[in-house]
C-alpha cells in the first residue's frame, strides 16, 4: 500500500481509513465508529484513495494462467496456482507467498483451518498478514509420536499461525507422546480417542473448511517424514523398496497415489492420530471444502504427480517447471 502526499483534513481521515482497513483488517462499520463518521463516508474515502492512486496493489508472483487451466482440467482440480519459473528467490519462499495470497483470497472469518507440516507451509504462514481474519479455529492435521526430532510439525505451525491472528483466534493441539512400536501406537490411539476432548479435536481436524498441506519426497537426509522414518528403523532405501514415492500428512503413497499400507509403515502413518489419506480425499471431493497442497521444485515432480493421482487435494500451488512437466509440455 502506497499513500501519496495530499494536504487537508480529509487526507488525514483517508490515511486513517487506509491504515485501519488494509493493515488492521477492520470493517468499514468499525472504522466509521472509530473515526466518528458515517459508513458511507468511509466507503467514499476508500474509493477515492483507490481512484486517485493512493493505494497501489502489487502482485509479487505472476500466475501462469494457461498452465493453471491445464492442471485443473487434466487432474480434476478445483483450482491451481502456478508461479513463474526463474523467480527472484528461494522456491519455497515464493510458493509460500503464493499460497498465503490464495489462502487470504478464499478464507473468511470464523472458518476452521487444518495444518500439516513442512518448510513450505512454514513459509506460507510466515507470509500471512497479521490480524487479517477474526475467529479462525486452527487444528493440526496430525499428532506426534517422537521426542527424538524437532521439526516443523503440525502443532508447531498451528502455534505460529495462531500468533498471526491473536487475540481473535482459537488453536488446538493433538497429543505428543514418545512411542516406538506399532502395538503401543494402536493401543495409545484407542485410549486417546476415548477421551472426549481429544476425540472432538481430532474429528474437527478431519472436517476443516480449509486444509493446508505440503507434499514430501523420499530422499536421504530429508527433514520430516524420511527423518522420522529413520527414527523408526525404516530407511529411505526400504521406503523405496516398498514403493513409497511421496507422502502427504505422513501418509505414504506410491506412483499411482495409493496409500502404501504396509505393517512396517503404520507406526509412521498413524503417528498416534493423523487425518488419513481417505479423509483428505473425502474433503477434496466436497465443493465447500479446500484441500490446498503446496509443493514445487523439480525434485518433487514425481511426488506431486502421485499426490494428484491420489486426489489428496483439490487445489495445487506449484511452480511453472513442475506444472509444465505434469501436463506434458
Amino acid at each position: 500500500m502506497k499513500v501519496m502526499a495530499h494536504g487537508s483534513v480529509e487526507l488525514r481521515q483517508m490515511v486513517q481509513c487506509l491504515e485501519l482497513y488494509y493493515r488492521q483488517a477492520r470493517s468499514q462499520k468499525e472504522i466509521a465508529r472509530a473515526l466518528g463518521v458515517s459508513a458511507a463516508t468511509v466507503s467514499r474515502l476508500l474509493k477515492r484513495a483507490y481512484d486517485e492512486g493512493f493505494v497501489r496493489v502489487e502482485l509479487d508472483l505472476p500466475r501462469t494462467q494457461d498452465l493453471e487451466t491445464a492442471l485443473v482440467t487434466q487432474f480434476g482440480l478445483r483450482d491451481a496456482v502456478v508461479i513463474a519459473a526463474g523467480g527472484r528467490g528461494d522456491i519455497k519462499e515464493e510458493l509460500g507467498l503464493a499460497a498465503a495470497a490464495y489462502f487470504e483470497k478464499i478464507a473468511a472469518n470464523g472458518q476452521r483451518v487444518g495444518l500439516s507440516c513442512g518448510f513450505t507451509l512454514y513459509q506460507t504462514i510466515k507470509a500471512l498478514r497479521e490480524r487479517r481474519f477474526r475467529d479462525l479455529v486452527l487444528y493440526p492435521l496430525s499428532g506426534e509420536s517422537t521426542l527424538k526430532l524437532v521439526d516443523l510439525f503440525p502443532n508447531t505451525l498451528v502455534g505460529m499461525m495462531a500468533a498471526k491472528y491473536r487475540p481473535h483466534v482459537t488453536a488446538y493441539a493433538l497429543p505428543v507422546q514418545h512411542i516406538g512400536s506399532l502395538t503401543e501406537i494402536e493401543r495409545a490411539r484407542r485410549r486417546l480417542l476415548r477421551d472426549p476432548d481429544v476425540r472432538r479435536i481430532f474429528e474437527a481436524a478431519s472436517s476443516v473448511d480449509i486444509a493446508l498441506a505440503g507434499i514430501g519426497v523420499i530422499e536421504e537426509q530429508t527433514p520430516g517424514f524420511c527423518t522420522l522414518a529413520e527414527s523408526y528403523g525404516v530407511t529411505v532405501k526400504h521406503l523405496r523398496e516398498l514403493g513409497v514415492l511421496g507422502e502427504i500428512n505422513y501418509q505414504p503413497f506410491d506412483a499411482e497415489g495409493q496409500i502404501v499400507n504396509r505393517r512396517e509403515l503404520r507406526a509412521l502413518s498413524h503417528r498416534i492420530l493423523s487425518v488419513d489419506g481417505e479423509h483428505l480425499r473425502a474433503l477434496s471431493r466436497r465443493h465447500d471444502r479446500y484441500v490446498i497442497a503446496v509443493a514445487g521444485g523439480k525434485s518433487k515432480l514425481d511426488a506431486v504427480r502421485g499426490a494428484l493421482r491420489g486426489r489428496f487435494m483439490n487445489v495445487l500451488v506449484t511452480d511453472e517447471d513442475v506444472a509444465a512437466a505434469l501436463v506434458g509440455r
